[in-house]
């Protein structure tokens, strides 16, 4: 649980934002998604460091070059405004949008058609400054990045064109304690969106089976055990990361049509989660004919 204090140095990093012209909230919450993925990957190259200083191998994230290491949160978080703005614009944005790896690959695998929108250096060195203050004073563990993200995730509280709306985390912890899933589920949101249900499952697996689930058991935790599938990119970036930050650090995030011909995906998941779009209409020919038997309509 996130305290008053925190919430109110989120609320200040997003009213620095909004000052400096950008006022959607899905795009608010994309750019300080990618700024809090850029310094994961810094962290995640701090715990590579020293693994490999005790002997284990271990692919580098970052190129080890002069170039490469200054992408790094680390080393230009406390340059000069201009400098960083450039940096992260022209070399570090590019970068995450290439990147091709393992705990990686499930955000950036849908950040082709990303876009750095912060508008000057001035906007962009106070929410690294903010995102650091947390970081350092506030963040002392998973559970509470995680409930860091939902905070920042709940200011979208408004349904969007395409019907998208966040289930209450209260509603989605009461589903998934009567649906009781274990270690040995795998489980899937076809409807993902920033896959809250996903990981209100997860939340609950490691609550109550920590202590007693096995090597195996703990590398499915870390990716098949969770799937989720969105037709919206924007959601499939925000689900993967909201997913990391909650220990599932290769989530199965896909871009699929559930309701289509195209899916292939019956008789592989043993629990369902979901809150299904609203509001929208899909093409007829596409519905999968198994659903057009059940109900034959265009409504999602």
């Amino acid at each position: 649980m996130i305290t008053g204090a925190i919430k109110n140095k989120v609320d200040k990093i997003w009213t620095d934002i909004w000052a400096g012209g950008i006022t959607q909230p899905l795009t608010v919450i994309e750019q300080l998604t990618y700024l809090m993925f850029i310094r994961s990957l810094d962290e995640k190259e701090i715990e590579n460091e020293s693994l490999e200083a005790l002997g284990v191998e271990v692919r580098k994230i970052f190129p080890q070059t002069p170039e490469g290491q200054a992408m790094r949160w680390s080393k230009f978080k406390d340059k000069d405004a201009r400098e960083i703005f450039e940096l992260i614009r022209d070399k570090v944005f590019p970068f995450i949008k290439t990147l091709n790896g393992d705990a990686e690959s499930a955000f950036s695998r849908y950040m082709e058609d990303a876009l750095f929108l912060l508008p000057t250096p001035q906007v962009l060195q106070k929410v690294i400054t903010g995102l650091d203050e947390l970081y350092e004073h506030d963040i002392k563990d998973k559970d509470t990045l995680g409930d860091l993200y939902e905070y920042i995730l709940s200011k979208m509280n408004q349904a969007g064109i395409n019907g998208q709306f966040r289930t209450p985390k209260h509603i989605r912890d009461m589903m998934v304690q009567l649906v009781e899933p274990t270690p040995d589920d795998l489980i899937c949101d076809p409807a993902c969106g920033t896959a809250g249900f996903l990981v209100s499952a997860a939340e609950h697996i490691r609550r109550k089976y920590e202590k007693t689930m096995t090597p195996e058991q703990w590398e499915r935790f870390a990716g098949e055990m969770f799937t989720g599938f969105d037709t919206d990119r924007t959601m499939l970036r925000l689900s993967a990361m909201n997913l990391m930050l909650h220990s599932v650090t290769n989530p199965q995030i896909s871009y699929l049509d559930s309701v289509s011909k195209d899916n292939n995906i019956e008789g592989k998941f043993s629990i369902i989660l979901a809150n299904p779009p609203f509001t929208g209409t899909i093409d007829a020919e596409s519905i999968h004919d198994n659903l057009k038997k059940v109900c034959n309509t265009k409504k999602t």
